[in-house]
């Protein structure tokens, strides 16, 4: 194992709305799963967000990859482990620009175990129930304030929407190997200010994630 300079290591938020595809036929196990859809467009590198296909493996964010026309690999998806048969389902799909670049000064990704609500009784004191509120823990970008700049805008915005969001965090090159990317679905929680008596006006944005981050490469 070795280690990687952050400096080629990039943050994307989705800004813009996606272009909502339904996949040609129900994906086959493969490693990496490859998707067919009834619309063109695209590139390696763009964000997938996979609906109602039926398998854990690919139903969620993903990273397109080897794109070619209408059909494309979903990078680091692999569904040979699968135990059910898949359906055609749809396809949410963010291109370059239905996103904006961050510049944030750093970044802190935080998981939580998802919450749960004590239903205990007499009979059984330890019962639980699973939470509908859906929150896989947080994330904060910290960064300065700069109203001219493209990234600061956009997160002002996802904090003011506070709607569904996805990032995507492209971890570059050790010199040998692309590294893959962070991908996971964020609402913007929370967004305060730093003014210093001497120094740089700053932000920390919190995102809530609504599930876990996942590594796709």
């Amino acid at each position: 194992m070795t280690a990687q300079n952050t400096s080629q290591v990039s943050f994307w938020l989705t800004t813009g709305a996606p272009s909502t595809a339904t996949m040609s036929g129900p994906p086959a196990k493969a490693d990496p799963t490859s998707i067919s859809v009834t619309t063109s467009g695209g590139a390696d590198g763009d964000v997938a967000v996979v609906r109602n296909v039926g398998w854990k493996s690919v139903d969620g964010v993903h990273i397109i990859d080897d794109w070619s026309s209408s059909e494309f690999d979903l990078l680091g998806a692999d569904s040979t482990r699968e135990t059910t048969t898949s359906v055609a389902g749809q396809v949410d799909h963010y291109k370059a620009d239905d996103m904006t670049k961050l510049c944030p000064s750093s970044w802190t990704d935080s998981s939580t175990t998802p919450s749960t609500i004590n239903v205990g009784t007499f009979c059984d004191p330890t019962q639980t129930i699973a939470s509908q509120v859906a929150d896989a823990g947080t994330m904060e970008i910290s960064g300065y304030v700069d109203v001219n700049s493209a990234d600061y805008v956009a997160l002002y915005d996802a904090y003011e929407l506070a709607d569904q969001r996805y990032l995507k965090i492209d971890l570059g090159n050790d010199g040998t190997n692309n590294q893959g990317y962070l991908v996971a679905p964020v609402v913007a929680l929370s967004m305060n200010w730093d003014i210093p008596l001497e120094g740089a006006v700053a932000y920390t944005l919190t995102f809530v994630k609504n599930s876990a981050t996942k590594h796709r490469f």
